[in-house]
Parts: structure tokens; C-alpha cells; sequence
């Protein structure tokens, strides 16, 4: 009651000195402080935005594939610019309206639609698979839509399963059998056995998100792309985005993809998986990227209780933290909250990040496949919100220490994580992606700079060999030395 009182005096007090000035002088005191501050709020935004070009330079010169970056906070535009071109042959350069394959971006549409069927009562996160596909072995029961949401199920990998057992050439190329989506579900249905039972493990599944588009069919009675269409993309506006599928529709605007070859930027847009969705094949612009971020903050799609699931992570049998929703990823970096996914197609790279509770985004489509967007989305985040972030102080290690770690390390089998020593620092990249940089906590116990809640401790023998490595990341995981 008095912080009440003492608001009123402070209000009255303001209101009154407001009138003692006159209206005349305090609009135009108004006007110039409102002026003053605006241009000190372009200035800024201008000199971010400078730093933004510079960290783009490599592909701003007009002659190789790039990207289109966009960065928003309180639903206004700081940045929304391309670079680089979008058909290298034309020179036709990236612009707002360029349209991109999200890759697993894409992933965050479907369990969306899966959201709003669960509202409607059309199905339950905890429906079993069995209820959508009977064909699955006995093991369908005990998978629920939550479980494939979020990464849990088990379920095995059709891309290998396919290559395995020859349905597809194993370097891609055209002119062999192109399985659709329902073909994808047919073959999983066909597997003895899961990977690991449901909610013992989380292990990421393209797989899952196909299941999860053909069970929107089932339960909606349309395709994945009409639902999507009608339910989300249309009611926001979204008038440049759709589902690429085996209709093989058209597609405006639509970026080239490449890889580099012999020297030379080399088209990569065909893969006999193509037809395949759920997982990935949601094409849109940039633009329509912003409208879709602004939705998350609202009600426009599901209830702001039912959006929460999907922001919040979950948790395996035993009580540990997945790091990961329904189509998103969840973390901290540098102390603030975030939640974000990337996406890899063909030689389409992609990334959004966001910070609900500084209601800031940044979103990097790219169209080259050795693009890493997950870190240029950081370099953004640093250039933008570097006053407020924190990280650990980071310990010197001296470089005969450092030497000891080099090597390979198996975290799984094919997935090997392999560090190396540049310029007085270690650098850790996993099979297929990029390197990234660590920093110390102690002599043996290091961190990724580029995400922090990410680290790794180095492991020794009685005398005092480097026999593995433990990355600690949603859990414990030991990786032995092989090399």
C-alpha cells in the first residue's frame, strides 16, 4: 500500500510540473528529446549494422552463393539484407524475397500443426503411434507423439536404412527410386527394432518428424502442406511459403543450392530423398520468417500455455533434461534464455535464434553448403546484445598442456569428435559440421565460446595420459581417445 502512495505523489508531482511549464513548451521539450534519441538510436543501429556488412564480406562481392540475414527486437527490423548471389549462373542476387529450403527449421511447422490438432481434440501428445499406424511392431505402443516430438522415440534412421539396404544410391545420384513421405513411413514400419526404448535416450530423428507430418494427415484428413497452408502460412500472412512434396510444386524465387567441386560452385538442389517431408522441405522467405517469429509471441496459432511445451525441455525416464521441445532447441547463452534450431538440406544452411525475454531474433538463411549459419547467428547476438551478455572468465592453459588433448575421440560409432591446437587455442568439431573454438575452465575442463552451456573435460590414466574426453550436454557422454 504505501509503494502505491508513493507512485500517486511521484505522478502527481510530474503532472504538475508538466503544467507549470506550459503545453506549448513541453511538446516541443518532447520533440527534441524524442529527436535526440532517435538519432542516437539510428546511429547505432547503423553502426551494427556496419559490423553485420564486415562480418558478411566474404560473400558480399556478387559472385558466390550467400545468404539473407535478418535480426529483429520488439517486432522492429534492425537488419533484413542479402547477400551473395542466389543463382550463381544468372547472377541473380539474394534478395528479401529470395525463397530457401529451411532444411530442419522446418521441423518447428510441423510440430506446430501438431499443437493445433491437440487443441482441437483431434489427437493427444500422448496418443500412441500404434492409434495412427497399426502396422508398426508391438513396440508402437509404447511411443507416444510426445516421445516423437521431442526426440525420444527410438525410432531408426531412414536415411541409413535406406542406403543399407540399396533403395537409394548411396551418392545420390538421379534417376533411381524417390521415396515419398508415406513410402517413409511404410519402411519404419517394417523395422524389428527400435534404437533404444521410449524416453531412455534423446537422439536426434528425422525420422520422427516424418512420422509426425504423416500422423497431421491422418488426424487432419489433408495433406501436410494444405494443413499448413490453411492453418498457419495463410492466417499469418505467410503468402511466399510452402511444403515442396511429391507434388513437385513450382517455386518462385527459389534459390540454387551449391556445394564447391573442382574450384567451382556446383549445383547440389537434387537428392533422391527429396520428396520427403516433415522433417525439412518447408521453402519461404525471410520475410515471411519475421512474420512467422512474431506469431510466437502471440496466440494466433495455439494457446500460450500449449506454445510452452514446445519451448520447454523435456525430460528423459530418468529425470534428466533433453535441451530440446517440440522442434526446438532450448539453452542459455552468454546468461540469457534461448531457444533456436539449425537446418542442413542439399547445400541449403539455416538457422533461427531466438531470445524471448529480449524479445530479440536473428534468422540467416544461406544457400552454400560450407556455410555455417549457427555461427554467424552468434557473431550477430555478440554484435547486438554483447551488453548484456556474461560468460565464464576463461583460464590460460599453457600449450604443452593444450598438445595433450589433440586427437580423435568416438562418442558414437561414425561420430567422431576431433580436436585440434591453432594459434594457441583448441578447436573441437564433430563429423560433419564445423569447428569450434574452446576456452578453459580448468586445465582439463573446457567450453564451446560459441555456446557456452556446452563443455567437456578432458579424462587421464593414474599416469597421466589422455584417454577420452566427457561432453557434457543434456547429460554425460564419454568419448574414448582412438587416435
Amino acid at each position: 500500500m504505501q509503494i502505491k502512495k508513493l507512485l500517486v505523489v511521484a505522478l502527481s508531482l510530474c503532472l504538475f510540473a508538466a503544467l507549470s511549464f506550459g503545453q506549448t513548451t513541453g511538446v516541443k521539450s518532447a520533440d527534441k528529446s524524442n529527436q535526440t534519441q532517435a538519432s542516437a538510436a539510428a546511429a547505432k543501429d547503423a553502426g551494427r549494422a556496419a559490423q553485420v556488412d564486415a562480418l558478411m564480406a566474404e560473400w558480399s562481392k556478387g559472385e558466390t552463393p550467400g545468404a539473407v540475414v535478418l535480426v529483429v527486437q520488439d517486432g522492429r527490423v534492425l537488419l533484413k539484407k542479402g547477400y551473395g548471389l542466389a543463382n550463381v549462373e544468372t547472377k541473380e542476387p539474394i534478395r528479401h524475397d529470395t525463397v530457401f529450403d529451411l532444411a530442419s527449421v522446418s521441423k518447428q511447422f510441423t510440430s506446430m500443426a501438431v499443437m493445433m490438432l491437440a487443441e482441437r481434440g483431434k489427437l493427444s501428445l500422448d496418443d500412441p503411434l500404434s492409434k495412427f499406424f497399426p502396422d508398426f511392431p508391438a513396440y508402437a505402443q509404447k511411443i507416444t507423439v510426445r516421445h516423437i516430438l521431442n526426440h525420444t522415440a527410438g525410432l531408426p534412421d531412414y536415411m541409413e536404412i535406406l542406403t543399407a539396404n540399396g533403395k537409394i544410391d548411396k551418392n545420390w545420384k538421379a534417376g533411381g527410386f524417390e521415396p515419398t513421405s508415406a513410402d517413409t513411413v511404410k519402411l519404419l514400419a517394417e523395422q524389428k527394432e527400435l534404437r533404444f526404448a521410449p524416453g531412455e535416450k534423446w537422439e536426434y530423428s528425422n525420422s520422427g518428424y516424418v512420422v509426425l507430418g504423416q500422423i497431421v494427415v491422418k488426424a487432419s484428413g489433408k495433406s501436410l502442406a494444405q494443413f499448413l497452408k490453411e492453418n498457419i502460412f495463410q492466417p499469418l500472412g505467410m503468402n511466399h511459403t510452402l511444403v515442396s512434396d511429391e507434388t513437385r510444386p513450382k517455386i518462385k524465387n527459389r534459390a540454387i543450392s551449391y556445394g564447391m567441386e573442382a574450384g567451382k560452385y556446383t549445383n547440389v538442389d537434387y537428392t533422391p530423398l527429396n520428396l520427403i517431408y516433415g522433417d525439412g522441405n518447408v521453402n519461404t522467405t525471410i520475410e515471411d520468417m519475421y512474420l512467422w517469429d512474431q506469431a510466437l509471441y502471440t496466440e494466433k496459432l495455439v494457446k500460450a500455455a500449449t506454445l510452452k511445451q514446445a519451448f520447454t525441455s523435456a525430460k528423459l525416464a530418468s529425470g534428466k533434461e533433453t535441451g530440446y521441445g517440440f522442434g526446438w532447441g532450448i539453452g542459455k547463452y552468454g546468461g540469457l534464455e534461448m531457444v533456436g534450431h539449425s537446418g542442413g538440406w542439399a547445400g541449403f544452411r539455416t538457422d533461427i535464434t531466438r531470445f524471448p525475454q529480449e524479445r530479440f531474433t536473428v534468422v540467416v538463411l544461406s544457400n552454400l553448403g560450407s556455410f555455417r549459419p549457427g555461427r554467424i547467428s552468434q557473431k550477430i547476438v555478440d554484435i547486438y546484445l554483447g551488453d548484456k551478455l556474461t560468460f565464464p572468465a576463461a583460464v590460460k592453459v599453457d600449450a604443452a598442456s593444450l598438445q595433450k588433448y589433440v586427437g580423435k575421440y568416438e562418442l558414437a560409432p561414425q561420430f567422431i569428435l576431433t580436436v585440434t591446437l591453432e594459434n594457441d587455442a583448441l578447436h573441437l568439431q564433430a563429423t560433419g559440421q564445423g569447428k569450434n573454438k574452446l576456452a578453459a575452465k580448468s586445465e582439463a575442463d573446457f567450453y564451446l565460446e560459441a555456446a557456452t552451456e556446452i563443455s567437456l573435460t578432458f579424462n587421464k590414466n593414474e599416469k597421466g595420459e589422455v584417454t577420452g574426453l566427457t561432453l557434457h550436454q543434456n547429460g554425460d557422454h564419454p568419448a574414448k581417445k582412438i587416435e
